[in-house]
């Protein structure tokens, strides 16, 4: 039974250590998007993420083949978008940008998009390439930050709850604590939460150490050093991704009791090595220890369970992900450190056998090294909550192919894939699209119940037996088509319905734009001819764009203005080359037309008003880009005007 308990610990303690992963800046979209081809050269290439972002050292624009298209600085409007600024009058060709962005909690996100310039020319491959991997030096960095602030912090638990401890022990991990966050803090700006926390890290493990240094020479202050070094707890929480907006309020509580729980067992131990070396006795501060040490497990138990639930989706992530693998390897190191304690409570402390317990304390310590170096590594790998199982997906190399044109086709989204379905009876294709604009292989997937088969990166084919509404099954997840006894080709209401818009006025919408089920943004736009455009992100920027000129402002802040590329208005969404328009419903009031965009790729959803041909709806499924739009007024009078001064 001892034996059966032990190891049940030791998996409950798989997550023993701070796993505050710094949190990723999600991608919305881009303008231009990656692989499109354009017609006349852009002057900007804008990046949209779904949470706050500054920009990063290294980013790039180059023209494929040849140098650098950059022009100007890049810079962040409205705290969402980055903005970089190219040469005026590139000529026809391929061009990358290599974009870098910082979250407000210090993690680097980077991603490259390639655009060509002149029609008719065949969509560009990237020419650069990201890198999104975990670097040497941050790993290091993180290493030396942890291991510092959980001897600190665990060792003044120590002195405080168990017994004396030197004062060196406290001015060694003070030093690693301001080298660890100097390392990671030196190129992120003050001005996020990440930096901030480094710089205070910095700063106090900094007076901990001169506090530290000049205790021999002050012996009264000897409890300060200490009482600092319980001051670093909270930072490692403050920093960390628990705080991301969205987050449950809880979130933040469990994090910091996870850190505080493995900190007093690190840190105990760094002291209780350094405390079994004199001559003193030693059963009273073991008896104190051993009790502290079996609540430290306890509660690292609660909390890493609680922490696991968190950050991973399903049991399959903890074997398929890279971040999972960490865990597994963490969870290896604590059964050898529980079965370790386990000895030391139960065996060797009731016969007070001291030089036992020194080369069992040496041994944990060791342990302890190699798990804070996987915890380096892990706080820099994603969760797999935002990751999809390895062992169920595997990434084509290319994105799905186009439907035949002769097929009628919907999407929809459904977790982070768009998921298309083109028919003619009696076949049937399904294409998987991932957020790196891929075809996503290696999923299951079924058509009215019937295993599909592979027919491309992304696409799975199967046949209809029967007719009425099609299911589809995707790695679990089941989306349901409506699909027309007969579907009527409707390329000439689609352009008719174009130039409806074009002649317009003005138009106003409400536009819900999501990355994934958790990340959305919703916003007001308005368009007003002949070149107008407004938009109000809720609880986000503003921004304003009247002909060759743009305002765009945070929430609540001031008016920042810039040049702007000038843009015909009103301009639908879908406007440009389509395929596979096919009218799916028309009732006395409305027609629902869909049809599909090679560019990108995307699908469209669109319901028009019979009469009119104007829209009242829409939707719009591409890679990490799930759209709809309500389309709320026409022919209204200006609203659009440039802000005051």
């Amino acid at each position: 039974m001892a034996v059966r308990a032990l190891l049940l610990l030791a998996l409950l303690c798989a997550l023993v250590l701070p796993e505050t992963a710094w949190a990723h800046p999600r991608l919305l979209r881009s303008v231009p998007g990656d692989g499109t081809v354009l017609s006349v050269a852009p002057t900007r290439v804008r990046v949209f993420f779904a949470n706050d972002i500054r920009a990063a050292s290294g980013i790039k624009a180059i023209r494929n083949g040849g140098g650098s298209v950059l022009g100007g600085k890049p810079r962040v409007i409205g705290g969402h978008v980055l903005v970089v600024p190219l040469r005026a009058g590139l000529g026809d060709g391929d061009y990358t940008v290599l974009w870098r962005v910082r979250s407000d909690d210090g993690h680097t996100l980077a991603g490259v998009l390639a655009f060509g310039v002149g029609a008719g020319r065949a969509p560009p491959h990237a020419a650069l390439s990201a890198g999104n991997g975990p670097g040497f030096q941050d790993v290091v960095s993180r290493l030396l930050f942890f291991a510092g602030l959980l001897t600190a912090a665990g060792a003044a638990f120590f002195r405080f709850a168990v017994g004396r401890v030197p004062v060196r022990l406290m001015l060694g991990a003070f030093l690693l604590v301001f080298v660890g966050a100097s390392g990671m803090g030196h190129d992120v700006s003050v001005s996020t939460r990440f930096g901030i926390v480094m710089a205070v890290a910095a700063a106090v493990s900094a007076l901990g150490a001169v506090i530290a240094a000049v205790v021999p020479v002050f012996p009264r202050i000897e409890p300060l050093p200490f009482v600092t070094g319980l001051a670093l707890l909270p930072l490692p929480t403050l920093g960390g991704h628990s705080l991301d907006q969205g987050r449950p309020l809880l979130e933040p509580a469990v994090d910091f009791l996870h850190v505080a729980a493995a900190s007093f067992w690190l840190g105990g131990l760094v002291a209780l090595g350094l405390a079994l070396r004199g001559s003193d006795d030693h059963a009273p501060m073991l008896r104190r220890f051993s009790n502290v040490a079996l609540v430290s497990v306890a509660l690292l138990a609660t909390t890493g369970v609680t922490r696991a639930f968190a950050e991973l989706s399903s049991l399959g992530q903890v074997w398929s992900t890279g971040y999972g693998r960490v865990l597994i390897v963490k969870t290896a190191l604590l059964s050898a450190l529980v079965g370790i304690g386990w000895r030391n409570r139960y065996r060797l402390l009731p016969r007070l056998s001291v030089d036992g317990l020194r080369r069992s304390v040496a041994v944990e310590l060791a342990l302890f090294a190699a798990l804070v170096a996987a915890v380096a590594l892990l706080t820099d790998l994603r969760p797999g909550r935002d990751r999809v199982a390895r062992a169920a997906v595997v990434e084509a190399k290319g994105p799905p192919p186009a439907p035949a044109t002769n097929m009628w086709v919907q999407a929809r989204e459904t977790g982070p894939f768009g998921v298309a379905l083109a028919v003619r009876r009696p076949d049937a294709e399904v294409f998987v699209l991932g957020q790196d604009n891929l075809g996503v292989n290696g999923l299951a997937v079924k058509v009215a119940g019937v295993p599909a088969t592979s027919c491309g990166a992304g696409c799975y084919r199967a046949r209809l037996s029967s007719a009425g509404p099609v299911s589809v099954s995707v790695a679990g997840r089941v989306l349901v088509f409506h699909v027309p006894a007969k579907a009527r080709p409707a390329a000439a209401l689609v352009a008719r319905a174009t130039s409806a818009f074009r002649r317009l006025r003005s138009v106003d919408y409400l536009e819900r734009l999501a990355s994934s089920p958790q990340n959305k943004v919703i916003a007001a736009f308005t368009l007003e001819r002949p070149n107008r455009l407004e938009y109000r992100i809720r609880g986000g920027a503003d921004g304003i764009i009247i002909g060759s000129r743009r305002w765009d402002r945070a929430r609540g802040g001031k008016w920042v203005p810039s040049p702007q590329e000038v843009t015909p208005q009103p301009e639908p969404i879908w406007a440009g080359h389509s395929t596979n328009a096919y009218l799916l419903e028309a009732t006395p009031t409305t027609y629902v037309v869909s049809f599909f965009k090679p560019t990108g790729p995307v699908w469209f959803t669109l319901r028009l008003d019979r009469k009119t041909l104007l829209p009242r709806s829409l939707q719009m499924t591409a890679a990490a880009h799930f759209m709809t739009h309500r389309y709320t007024g026409f022919n209204e009078a200006r609203k659009i005007r440039a802000p005051s001064p």
